[in-house]
C-alpha cells in the first residue's frame, strides 16, 4: 500500500477523532467559564482546512458528508445542520485553495473567515428550521468572538502537526 493511500484511508478514522474531540473540549471549556462564554473548539475544522491541501477533493468532501453527519447524530440529535454545513465549507476550501494556501498566515485568515462561516451557517440553519431562537449581541459577543479566540489558539498549536500528518512525503 502506497503511503498516499495510508494517509488517505487513515485520515477519516484522525477526523473523526477530532470530531470526538471538538465536543469534548467545548464541554470542558463550557464549565470553566461556568457558561458564562461559550468557546467552540473547531479542531475538526482546522484539521479539514490541513487535509484539503494534500488529500482529493472527491475523498474528502464525501469524508466531511459523513463526518457532518454524525457529528449532527451525536451533538444535535437532527440530521442535516453540520451534514450540510461541513461539505459546504470543505468545497469552498478547494474553491479558494490558491488563495488559503500561500502560507501559514493566509490559512490562518481563512481559518478565520471558515469557523466564522461554519457558525453563521449552522446559525442559519437552525433559525431557518426554528431549531433555535438566538439574540444578536448574545451570538457575536459571548459565542462568536470566544469561539475566534480559541480557535486561533488552536491553530497555532496545531497547524503545523497536522501539515506534517497530511503531507504525503
Amino acid at each position: 500500500m502506497k503511503k498516499h493511500d495510508y494517509i488517505k484511508y487513515m485520515s477519516a478514522i484522525f477526523l473523526f477523532l477530532m470530531m470526538l474531540i471538538d465536543g469534548q473540549l467545548t464541554r470542558l471549556l463550557e464549565k470553566w467559564t461556568q457558561d458564562n462564554y461559550i468557546a467552540s473548539a473547531h479542531v475538526l475544522l482546522i484539521a479539514l482546512l490541513c487535509a484539503a491541501r494534500y488529500l482529493p477533493k472527491n475523498f474528502l468532501i464525501p469524508t466531511a458528508l459523513v463526518i457532518g453527519c454524525l457529528y449532527d447524530l451525536y451533538y444535535i440529535g437532527l440530521i442535516g445542520v453540520y451534514t450540510v454545513a461541513f461539505p459546504l465549507i470543505v468545497w469552498v476550501m478547494y474553491m479558494l485553495d490558491k488563495t488559503i494556501y500561500q502560507n501559514i498566515f493566509t490559512m490562518f485568515f481563512g481559518m478565520i473567515i471558515f469557523v466564522t462561516s461554519l457558525e453563521i451557517v449552522t446559525l442559519g440553519i437552525q433559525l431557518l428550521f426554528k431549531i433555535a431562537s438566538v439574540n444578536t449581541s448574545f451570538f457575536v459577543s459571548r459565542f462568536l468572538a470566544p469561539t475566534l479566540l480559541l480557535n486561533m489558539i488552536l491553530f497555532f498549536i496545531l497547524v503545523i502537526p497536522f501539515m506534517k500528518l497530511f503531507k504525503d512525503e
